[in-house]
Parts: structure tokens; sequence; C-alpha cells
């Protein structure tokens, strides 16, 4: 455990609640962040939290509805436990009907039975601990509770609208009663002496001359212009919040940006957690923070949550503890790549298996189940962790969110790749081919940086419970063969290595152009041994390795009448060598000539991060090209429609 001691939510499962048929989901003391693609569970998740927990604003309660049951488990319970870890001494003592004393961790479940009848108001049954004996204390559960920020906020509408309930419970969050009561007699006072304002006065006589005239025959009638007596919430729809910059007046929201105006609803919402003194734990439930924010405010968000949750527990000793804990949904990026892989979650939707289960109904077969990968668990030794951690910046982070990655060595690749699929492979019009340009689209190429490809395939096809991030991994690499001068490497390639080296290369790593792979005898870029740990964690099936005879741009210029484009792109840069270009391509094998100029150690040959850029450009434009056996086959792996079936292999 981490952070500050006290109670912590470390674990919830879920059982037939929308797509969550048997999710278990592990939280970190502090911040946890849901990561998945689009209908991968993440809000269901959320809302299994918010019938877990008691809101800390009843207004807030989330009610449970008969249509939250999973599709096929209509006739089936609802069950949400929980697990809590990290327990004071004074906390086991308080929470001991739930407490399993020798882990010292604490549990309760909630179930929402199945009665038949869909008319009435389901209530939650609860029990406490493993043995789901009475809850007998349901005091001490109340006390964990939850605050809720709904995803798509209109911060703007919500904060600026004359039914303006957002800011009248944060003055009741604040304020005392008599501190309310003081506020409204001074208001009304107020509105009273304004009534002798000559605006209203001579309105009021105006009126009441042509009333008198209509009425004062019969029965005459008086008149007046006040104000009524304002309760707290009447009041408070006349305030509006404006903002601006420092040194700019105030100016109200609608002039604000849709970020800084989000922010300032985040804020209103975060006072609800100065309610959070009076709970053991709170959960702060953020779905979508990064809405409406650039990248840098996004990292500032989530370094005040995370601040908001670290500062938050006290000493339990005379009033419960009042720990925070965060758990928010993300598409971003950004997000997930700064809080590190130990608390990231990745959400998978996944078809329930076709062989029938016990107690399992034809009607569940084929459905989506969600399942979650805690990033933390995955089989990555220390070394490795960090490197991930080191160098998961927001790029990198995009393969959290894909089912289909590319793997490549550095930046040639990452450009060219996306270049040849659009304009040489899928470049027509048919159907087929608009298809698989978009399924090449939704795939996420990753530029490692370089040779060492272990982590990232540790990461992306390590298996938690049976499941993995990831559909489909492909590797794009060089084999990079030693060629003596006078020999030319044997046609099957180069030799592998027969033991698997440490992990990662020892020292600081340098760039895919800058390296030397000499140096490098233990890089992890040879095709066998790539595929010896796919092997290893089950996923053999899952990974394909597409590999250079030599090295990318030698290679490209084995297919014949692709010197052309090749040609070009090298004169771009070396306008006055065409004569070293025209030697290459006489030479009996060209790109092995071409392989050898660029294993020049004395004077590098071509910029080669300048060189893909000019071919992509040449391809842009149309000029013919033939694509590498190599490329093409790995480009045709992430368009295939067919995926990897989930297993329950490489625990």
């Amino acid at each position: 455990m981490t952070g500050n001691v006290g109670m912590f939510m470390s674990k919830i499962s879920v059982k037939n609640f929308r797509s969550c048929r048997d999710t278990v989901v592990e939280l970190q003391p502090d911040i946890t962040l849901l990561v998945g693609e689009n209908n991968s569970g993440k809000s269901n998740v959320i809302e299994a939290l918010r019938l877990a927990t008691s809101p800390l604003n009843p207004r807030s309660a989330r009610w449970f509805d008969e249509a939250d049951r999973s599709h096929g488990c209509e006739d089936q319970d609802v069950e949400f436990g929980v697990e809590l870890d990290g327990l004071t001494p004074m906390q086991q003592s308080q929470y001991l009907a739930a407490l399993d004393v020798p882990s010292k961790r604490a549990y309760f479940t909630t179930r929402y039975r199945f009665i038949g009848d869909t008319t009435r108001q389901r209530r939650p049954v609860h029990s406490a601990g493993l043995t789901d004996g009475p809850d007998a204390e349901p005091e001490k559960r109340d006390q964990i509770t939850h605050v809720y920020l709904a995803p798509l906020r209109d911060a703007q509408r919500e904060l600026g609208s004359a039914e303006n309930s957002r800011l009248t419970r944060v003055i009741q969050q604040l304020t005392s009663e008599g501190e309310r009561d003081i506020f409204l007699k001074k208001a009304n006072t107020a509105f009273e002496e304004l009534r002798e304002d000559p605006v209203l006065t001579k309105t009021s006589e105006a009126i009441q001359g042509h009333l008198s005239g209509l009425t004062q025959a019969v029965r005459g009638q008086y008149v007046d212009v006040g104000f009524h007596d304002y309760e707290l919430n009447r009041l408070t729809r006349a305030l509006r919040l404006k903002m601006s910059e420092h040194g700019i007046d105030p100016a109200d929201l609608a002039d604000s940006g849709l970020g800084y105006a989000n922010l300032l609803f985040i804020a209103t919402v975060v006072l609800e957690l100065s309610k959070a003194k009076d709970s053991e734990l709170t959960l702060f439930l953020v779905e979508e923070p990064e809405a409406h924010l650039h990248p840098q405010l996004q990292a500032v968000l989530l370094d005040y949550l995370q601040e908001q949750a670290r500062g938050s527990a006290k000493d339990d000793r005379q009033e419960p503890a009042g720990r925070i804990q965060v758990v928010a949904t993300t598409h971003s990026a950004h997000l997930a790549s700064a809080v590190g892989i130990d608390n990231v979650v990745a959400l998978r939707s996944s078809a329930v298996p076709e062989p029938e289960g016990e107690g399992e109904s034809p009607a569940q077969r084929g459905r989506n189940t969600t399942q979650a990968v805690p990033l933390r668990r995955l089989p990555l030794n220390d070394r490795s962790r960090r490197k991930i951690n080191q160098y998961l910046d927001a790029t990198r982070a995009a393969l959290l969110f894909a089912r289909k990655v590319i793997l490549v060595e550095g930046i040639a690749e990452a450009v060219l790749l996306p270049v040849i699929a659009k304009h040489c492979l899928y470049k027509g019009d048919a159907p087929e081919d608009v298809a698989r340009r978009r399924e090449f689209q939704a795939a996420t190429i990753i530029n490692v940086g370089s040779v060492d490809f272990r982590p990232y395939i540790e990461l992306l096809l390590g298996a938690v419970n049976g499941c993995r991030l990831l559909d489909q991994l492909v590797v794009i690499t060089d084999a990079d063969p030693e060629i003596p001068d006078d020999l030319a490497p044997p046609a099957d390639g180069h030799e592998t290595s027969t033991g698997l080296p440490p992990s990662s290369t020892e020292g600081e790593e340098a760039s895919a152009d800058e390296q030397d792979e000499d140096d490098e005898p233990t890089a992890w870029n040879r095709s066998n041994d790539l595929l010896e740990v796919a092997k290893q964690l089950g996923a053999g099936d899952r990974l394909i390795v597409a590999e250079a005879k030599y090295t990318l741009e030698a290679d490209l210029l084995a297919p014949q009448g692709n010197d052309k484009v090749l040609g070009a792109a090298y004169l771009a840069q070396h306008k006055r060598s065409k004569k070293h270009w025209d030697a290459i391509t006489a030479a009996d094998e060209p790109a092995l000539a071409f392989y050898k100029k660029l294993r020049d150690k004395k004077k590098p040959f071509i910029s080669k991060g300048e060189f893909a850029h000019d071919v992509a450009l040449l391809l842009q434009d149309g000029e013919p090209f033939t694509v590498p056996d190599y490329l093409r086959r790995a480009i045709d792996a992430v368009v295939s429609n067919t995926t990897a079936p989930e297993t329950g292999d490489g625990e």
C-alpha cells in the first residue's frame, strides 16, 4: 500500500450488471485510471461503484433499474462485492462484522435480487464478511461513500443557468444553517430598502392610477411593486458564477472557453469532498476528466486529483479517517501515461465463449462481457516495468486503447507504413480497399525508439485471468546481419541466438538512427527470440514478426523498379552524389550494396528520418512502388477480419 494510511477499496467484483457479467476490478489506494476503447465497460464499472456505496450527497443517489441486469441474466441476482484493505487498528475494530481477521481485509456485498415483479422498486440486500453474514452495523457501511462527476459536462450551461442548483449546493456545503439565515436576512432587508427607490415607487404609482380608475367604482384595489422574502434556492437563481484570467474583470461563463468552464465545474464538485471528513472512505468517481481540456491542463487536473487523495486521510482515533480515493475513466493517452502502469486498469470487451457453461442460458452465449486487466499484474520484471513507465509517453500510451498494434524500431517505419497502406496496397475505390484503409487506421503504430521489443510484448500479450490487452500484435524489425566485405549474407537470413538473453539491454538507449547494433548483442529484435517470448506468454498465435532481410531502407530497394523512388529521395539529400547511387543500383544485389553503405560507421550515408519523409511524399504523389513482401505481410496482418480467440492460457 502507498500513500497515507487508512482504509481503501482494493477490489470490486460485479456480477450480472450490464456488460459486467463476472468482472473483477482491482483499485489502487490513491488513484486508478480505467482505460479502454468505447463500449468496453468503463462507465458500467463506475455505475457499479455508485450502487455499491452510499452517495455523499443523498440528492445524487443512483437507483437500480431492472434494465441494468445483463442480457440473458434478467432472472438472476445482480451482485456487487467490495474488498477493503489498509484498515487501521481502529477501523478493524469498527468493521469487525465484515473483517477477515487473517488478511485484515473487510468485505461487503450488495445484491439486487430477482423477484419477478418488474414494477416494484428494487431495494438492495446487504451482507458483510466473506461468509455473507448479516450486516449488523449498516451505519459503518454507510460511511463508505462516493461523489460522482458525470461525463460530457456542459459546464457553461449548468453553471450559468438560472436553475443554478450547483451553486446552491456549494453554499449549503460550505456554510452553517445560522450563517445562511443571517445571509438571507441581510438580502431580504436590502430588498425591502430597495422598494423605496424612485424606479419602483414611480412604477407602482402609475399602475395604481390606472387600476383605481378601473376598480374604485366597485371595490377598489391597491397595488405595490416589491420583493418576496427569498429562500436560499430562489435567491441563488439570481447569482451567476463569472470567470476570467487574472487582471481582467470577470465575465459571464459564455465568454470563457469550454475547458476552463469545465475546470470551474469540477472545482464545484470537488467542494462536495469537504464533507468526506465525516466518512471513513469516499470514492471520487470521475468520468472523462479530460473533456474540453488541452493536454497540459489534463496533466494539471490529474496531479490535483492525486493531491486531493494523498492529502486526505487523517488520524482516525477521534473521528472518521476521511480518506479520498479517486477512480476515473479516460480516453486520454496523456492521462494514461501520467500515472504509470501500476495505476492503470485496462478494460476489454470480449465475447462470452460459445460452449455452454454451468448455469449459462443460450441467451447469454455470444454476448460481450467486460474483462479487466490491471497492468500492475502483468508479467514484467522490475527493469521492464521501469522502462515501460519511462517510455510510455502520450504517443505510446495510445497502445492502451488499441486492439491491434504495430511495433517498429524507429521513425522511418512509423512514417512510411500509413503511406504504403493508403497509397500502395489499398489505394483503390473498391469497397474492400476502403474498408481495409479504415481498418489500418484503427491500428496503432508504436515507435519503440530502440531494438528492445521484449518489454512491450510482455505488456501487450501478457495475460491476467486469461485476458490480454491486444487481439493482434505485429513487430516490424530488421535482421541487421553482419556482412563481411567479400561475403553476402545467407539466403535464409541471419543466425538467431540460441538462448534467451536478458529482458533488456544495459545502459541508456540511443535512437534507432544512432544505435550501433554491434554494441547491443542482446537486443531484442530477433524474430525467433520474439516469437519465443510470445509462446512463453501463451500468446504465440497473436504475434507476427515481420523481419527485413537487411534493414528497412535497403529492403525497400529489393523489389525491381523501386530504385527510381529511392534514388529521388537519396538525391534530395545528396544532390551531387548521383554516381554513388548509380553504383548501388548497378551492383549484383542493390539492396545488399545499399545496406553496406548504411553500415558504414565512419560517416552516415543518409539521414534515415529525412529519407523516409521524402519517400513518403513521392508515394503520396503516386510514384510507382512495389511493397516488399515483409511489409505487405505486416500490414495485411492488422487489417485481417479474424482475431485470435480469448483463452485462459498464459496466466
